[in-house]
C-alpha cells in the first residue's frame, strides 16, 4: 500500500540519522578517536532504511559492514552503535565486537567476519520460522559482490525447496571493493540468478526510499503468508572509497557527480516539500534534534569504561583459560 505521509517522515528522520553519524564516525575514525576502520554508506541509505522498515521487531535482519542504514533503520541507536565502535563495556556485546553489530531482542542478528557466511544463517532462522510457526520473516541483506559467494546458490536452493519466509535483499551499489562489479559480474543485474532456483525476484530503484520500503512490504508480507522465498536487487551506487584510508581514484568523477544528484534523502525532502507535508522549519529542526541525539551519543560512548580484563572468558562458551 502507498506510504503514509507519517511513515515517510519517518523513514527520512532514519536516513538522515544515518547520514549525520557515518560523517562523524568518519572523523572520529580519521582522527583515532574510534580504534577500527569504517565502511561508509553515502548515497545508500535508502536501501537499509526501507528495507528494515517493513519489518517487525521480532523479524530476523543480517545486515553488511557497509554502513548503518538498516540498523537505525530495525530501531537501533547512534549509542548503541558507537559504543560497539568505541569497544566499550557499555556496548550491547559488552565490547566484544566492534563493527559486528547486533541487538538481538529486535531481531538485529550477529554480524559475522566472513561476508556471504549468513547466507547459510538466514536460511537457518527462516526455517526455524516456518518450523515454529511463528510467522517470522528473515531479510538477509548483502551487496552484489557477495552474491558471488560459494554459498549463495545453495541458501536460493533450500530457501526455494523448503518454501522459506527469507527475503534476500542485494544491495547493489556497483562496486566490489577497488573494482567496478562489471570487471567481476558477465551480467548487468543480479536478480535474475534467482529464476534458475525457483525464486521470485524484483529489480528496484534503490536510490528511492518509497519505491524500496513499498518493494520490500510486499515481499514481506508474501513471505509471512506463505509465498515462499524473494531476491530483490536495489540498484545504487558507493559514492564513498571501500573504506576509511582508501585513497579511491578508481571511481570516475563524472560518475559520483552523476549520482550524487540522484541522492535518496535529497529526493525524499523534495518529494516531500512539493507535497506540502514537510516544511524548512521541519527540517531545521530535525537536523537539530539529529545532531544533538549523536553529539550526546559521543559524549556517552567516549566516556564509558573500556572493557575489565578480568571479564575476557566472560560470555564465551566454556569458562576459564584454555589448557595445554
Amino acid at each position: 500500500m502507498p506510504l503514509e505521509n507519517g511513515k515517510l517522515k519517518e523513514l527520512y528522520r532514519k536516513m538522515v540519522t544515518v547520514r549525520t553519524l557515518e560523517q562523524r564516525v568518519e572523523q572520529l575514525v580519521t582522527a583515532a578517536r574510534i580504534p577500527c576502520s569504517g565502511h561508509f554508506g553515502t548515497g545508500q541509505e535508502a536501501v537499509g532504511v526501507g528495507v528494515s522498515g517493513p519489518l517487525r521487531t521480532d523479524d530476523y535482519l543480517f545486515g553488511t559492514h557497509r554502513g548503518f542504514a538498516e540498523y537505525i533503520g530495525k530501531g537501533m541507536t547512534p549509542a548503541e552503535i558507537l559504543t560497539e565502535y568505541y569497544g566499550k563495556a557499555t556496548s550491547l556485546s559488552r565490547g566484544r565486537l566492534g563493527q559486528h553489530l547486533l541487538k538481538v531482542d529486535i531481531g538485529v542478528m550477529p554480524l559475522p567476519s566472513s561476508l556471504g557466511s549468513e547466507f547459510g544463517m538466514a536460511v537457518g532462522a527462516a526455517l526455524s520460522s516456518k518450523l515454529r510457526g511463528s510467522g517470522q520473516v528473515a531479510v538477509n541483506l548483502f551487496g552484489e559482490g557477495t552474491a558471488g559467494q560459494a554459498d549463495f546458490g545453495p541458501a536460493l536452493e533450500m530457501a526455494s525447496l523448503w518454501s522459506l519466509p527469507l527475503i534476500f535483499a542485494c544491495n547493489n551499489n556497483q562496486y566490489v571493493e577497488l573494482a567496478h562489479y562489471r570487471n567481476v559480474v558477465a551480467t548487468e543485474d543480479i536478480a535474475p540468478r534467482a529464476a534458475g532456483y525457483g525464486v521470485a525476484y524484483e529489480i528496484v530503484d534503490g536510490n528511492d526510499i518509497t519505491r524500496v520500503y513499498e518493494a520490500t512490504e510486499r515481499a514481506v508480507e508474501r513471505a509471512r503468508n506463505g509465498g515462499g522465498p524473494m531476491l530483490l536487487e536495489f540498484k545504487t551506487y558507493r559514492r564513498g572509497s571501500h573504506y576509511t584510508g582508501d585513497p579511491g581514484g578508481y571511481q570516475p568523477a563524472e560518475e559520483i557527480a552523476a549520482w550524487a544528484k540522484k541522492d535518496p534523502i535529497d529526493r525524499c525532502r523534495e518529494r516531500m516539500l512539493a507535497d506540502g507535508v514537510w516544511s524548512e522549519a521541519e527540517e531545521q529542526a530535525l537536523r537539530q534534534a539529529v545532531q544533538d541525539e549523536i553529539d550526546a551519543a559521543v559524549q556517552f560512548a567516549e566516556e564509558s569504561p573500556y572493557p575489565d580484563p578480568a571479564t575476557v572468558y566472560e560470555h564465551i562458551y566454556a569458562q576459564g583459560g584454555m589448557s595445554a
